[in-house]
């Protein structure tokens, strides 16, 4: 065979790669725009980590107060990447009214748990927002890699929410309870990270910061704290009652941010979890039915949704 024929013949298989990591590219990248909502124009935009995953049912929002609601979280996000995921949203939908931002005491200190947590924007590289974030973190290997080739911005986690969005089963329902004698036995599991609380002052910035970007904006914030249980909530009380603190004084120093604190009159109800920082399915059903409650309020009276919630008392 010679040489002009095998450079053909490689040249023709290299088109059908290409052609081939399109199309599924693609097709995982329509399946994650309905996963976060990113194909609506949102008038709430719903936006953290894990918690928020298992605590707020987006779909029910959607449907109690007859606006768009989009969910645009996922498990391991730090702040830093909260700040460029909610630019990348409010700047492709000028029709967001409302921030719901998923709020807890070790938000602040996640380097343990979001380690290369940048990934998992990989998908949107294209988008020149997350371009912009992914060229600060990532290698240029790894940037240049996920450039050409599409299907390499995928990874296990964002795949199975495509795979979830394309199915139309956004919302992950946990309706097993956590049980009372696990309890101990799941903290003694866990990481060292979770022992303390901690600060770390760039993440608290890019947190201002993010509050800053969407007032001058005109958007309304809500930080919600969703339910951790409370042998969680007794590891660090003298430095989680010092986070809960800044966000109260968030709340108090900005007229277009409020704190609803629903871990106050729910952490000590073990049915309502699956594991100690995550709430079940009842649990979900009940704080996204609170939350829906105050935000109604919040934009009927454009107002405070209530100097108790605002200050967190």
């Amino acid at each position: 065979m010679s040489n002009k024929s095998l450079i053909s013949k490689a040249l023709l298989l290299l088109v059908f790669f290409l052609i081939g990591d399109f199309i599924i590219f693609k097709v995982l990248k329509a399946g994650l725009d309905l996963y976060y909502g990113m194909n609506k124009p949102a008038e709430v935009l719903c936006i953290g980590n894990s918690h928020i995953v298992a605590g707020i049912d987006a779909g029910s929002m959607e449907k109690e107060m007859g606006i768009p609601v989009s969910k645009y979280a996922t498990s391991g996000i730090n702040t830093f990447d909260r700040f460029w995921m909610m630019r990348q949203f409010v700047e492709a939908h000028p029709s967001v009214k409302v921030v719901v931002y998923d709020v807890d005491p070790r938000m602040f200190w996640s380097e343990d748990l979001s380690f290369a947590s940048y990934t998992l924007l990989l998908p949107y590289i294209d988008d020149q927002v997350i371009s912009h974030y992914l060229k600060q973190e990532a290698s240029w290997q790894e940037y240049y890699t996920s450039r050409l080739l599409r299907t390499a911005r995928f990874q296990d986690h964002t795949i199975v929410q495509a795979l979830r969005g394309l199915l139309g089963q956004i919302e992950v329902e946990q309706s097993s309870r956590m049980r009372v004698e696990n309890i101990h036995n799941y903290l003694e599991r866990e990481s060292l990270w979770s022992r303390n609380i901690r600060i770390n002052p760039e993440s608290l910035k890019i947190f201002q910061t993010s509050i800053a970007y969407l007032t001058a904006k005109g958007i309304k914030v809500v930080l919600v704290f969703i339910p951790l249980i409370d042998l969680v909530n007794e590891i660090d009380p003298d430095n989680q009652e010092k986070v809960v603190t800044i966000f109260q004084e968030t709340a108090s120093i900005n007229k277009n941010v409020y704190f609803l604190d629903y871990n106050r009159d729910y952490q000590h109800k073990y049915a309502l979890f699956y594991d100690p920082w995550h709430l079940n399915k009842d649990g979900k059903e009940l704080v996204t039915g609170r939350l829906v409650t105050d935000l109604q309020l919040l934009l009927s009276l454009n107002t405070s949704v209530g100097t108790n919630t605002r200050r967190g008392k």
